[in-house]
């Protein structure tokens, strides 16, 4: 920690070189497996990490943690940027994965409309339901990711999902 706050680079590199796989991982369940664009949000997360790496601070969790969640909303911030939404707009249907055989079409959140209803929620508990749900963690690596409690996790999981019912009662 001493040398990247010294800025390293060799440090640096060891550091980019034993998280930088976990991070694409993360960002790739983000931008929906877009390889290319998982890299670019890791390099840009990796310089903002670079620039601020002096603003960590070892009491409120884990150096892999508070880079995790740097990655995650860089990659997020990307999602929703005009410049990615009309890009995904504006894909031809022959490019898109789906535009082969009907009956191996997967139903995505988007098909089936749970994203629109996310969007409904308090932004804590989206934020919560989207990690444990749509990204598939588990209530403690939630907790870890959201810097939460896990006792927090959990209620706002089940206050998201009564609030989901009450406005949903047809499912």
């Amino acid at each position: 920690m001493t040398r990247l706050k010294a800025r390293d680079e060799q440090a640096f590199a060891t550091l980019y070189r034993n998280y930088s796989n976990a991070f694409i991982s993360i960002i790739k369940q983000i931008v929906r497996d877009d390889t290319e664009l998982a890299k670019d949000i890791l390099q840009d997360a990796m310089v903002k990490i670079w620039h601020n790496i002096d603003s960590y601070d070892a009491t409120k969790g884990t150096l892999f943690t508070w880079m995790m969640n740097i990655c995650r909303n860089v990659a997020i911030d990307r999602t929703r940027s005009k410049d990615f939404k009309n890009h995904s707009r504006n894909q031809s249907l022959d490019a898109s994965p789906d535009s082969g055989d009907s009956r191996s079409v997967q139903p995505t959140p988007e098909l089936i409309g749970v994203r629109k209803m996310l969007e409904d929620l308090e932004p804590n508990h989206r934020e919560v339901v989207d990690v444990v749900y749509m990204l598939g963690y588990s209530h403690a690596e939630a907790a870890e990711i959201l810097n939460l409690p896990v006792g927090t996790v959990k209620t706002r999981l089940r206050n998201a999902i009564i609030e989901l019912r009450k406005r949903y009662q047809y499912l």
